[in-house]
């Protein structure tokens, strides 16, 4: 039998174009359309949809912030740098430090001797601020004296190149840098390293890391720890946290927070004294069965293949 519908038919015509029709529906309410159930997710703070937080981030240039007074020097080095790199050029350390606290690069170079506030000094500050002492950065300078380098390195510099240099040297020491800082991330994500296999650059950087885990396990069992507190118990702004966990971790607060609960949870299960359900529950999962859904996504199996 042939379900009869209720619509209409209406046409419009036209002299030598044709004609049109249009069938119409009215919409029933058996016929509309039900979603399905939503997986539990949790909020991104609005600091990690703003620019720079890339979607994919291993598809995206690193970020560059050269600070060079010098028009010749700062136009050769932004447009070679330009081919591996996002750049960003400002002409003094002031700018340079507006724009560091602005944008969170991924590295930074800057000349010595500017208008100004002068790069060593640039460095310092950014260095002394736990918002900032995570950015990796690079002093240029034709002061070649013991002094001008120690002081550079002091400043907490993280490499000293002295002018003129080759160019092929500046970009192996940069990407060094960078090399480095990758590795820092995935010795601070991985359950099997131990705290004295992390190589820090910065002691404030450390001091952020250290307190960040401590206040993840003193929570850890917290389904309702929310990004909010996290920030207030770390006295940080959600941008700073998101900036500094971002460089040092390449994870986003909410994600950090997940892999460590779940790094800890593998822990748990493989001890073999705790059903999956409590181990969930231990861990801060409300849901056990999102929490399987999260450990099979981070580690490749379920639950109960451990």
């Amino acid at each position: 039998m042939v379900k009869q519908l209720d619509g209409k038919i209406t046409f419009s015509s036209t002299q030598h174009e044709g004609s049109s029709f249009m069938i119409t529906f009215p919409l029933k309410a058996d016929s509309a359309v039900i979603s399905e159930p939503e997986i539990r997710k949790e909020t991104v703070p609005a600091a990690e949809t703003t620019p720079g937080a890339q979607d994919s981030p291993s598809l995206a240039k690193n970020v560059l912030l050269l600070a060079e007074d010098d028009t010749d020097m700062r136009e050769y080095l932004t447009e070679n740098l330009s081919k591996e790199y996002e750049v960003v050029s400002v002409t003094d350390g002031e700018q340079a430090l507006k724009m560091a606290r602005d944008i969170n690069p991924d590295i930074i170079i800057s000349d010595v001797i500017m208008p100004g506030l002068e790069g060593d000094k640039m460095c310092r500050i950014l260095k002394s601020s736990m918002e900032t002492s995570h950015i990796p950065i690079i002093l240029l300078t034709a002061l070649s004296e013991r002094e001008n380098v120690i002081s550079g390195l002091e400043a907490g510099a993280n490499d000293y190149i002295i002018k003129p240099f080759d160019f092929s040297v500046l970009k192996v020491r940069i990407r060094n840098i960078l090399q480095s800082r990758q590795h820092l991330r995935e010795t601070v994500l991985s359950p099997e390293s131990s705290p004295g296999e992390v190589d820090y650059t910065s002691q404030l950087d450390k001091e952020f890391l250290d307190r960040t885990l401590e206040i993840i396990h003193q929570e850890l069992s917290n389904p309702e720890f929310s990004i909010n507190d996290f920030c207030r118990m770390l006295g940080m702004s959600r941008t700073s946290v998101y900036n500094k966990l971002k460089t040092l971790t390449d994870q986003s607060p909410n994600d950090f927070i997940r892999i460590i609960r779940l790094n800890r949870s593998k822990e748990l299960l493989i001890s073999r004294k705790y059903t999956i359900g409590e181990v969930s529950f231990m861990v801060g999962f409300s849901d056990p069965k999102y929490f399987s859904t999260c450990f099979k996504k981070q580690f490749g199996i379920s639950p109960s293949k451990v």
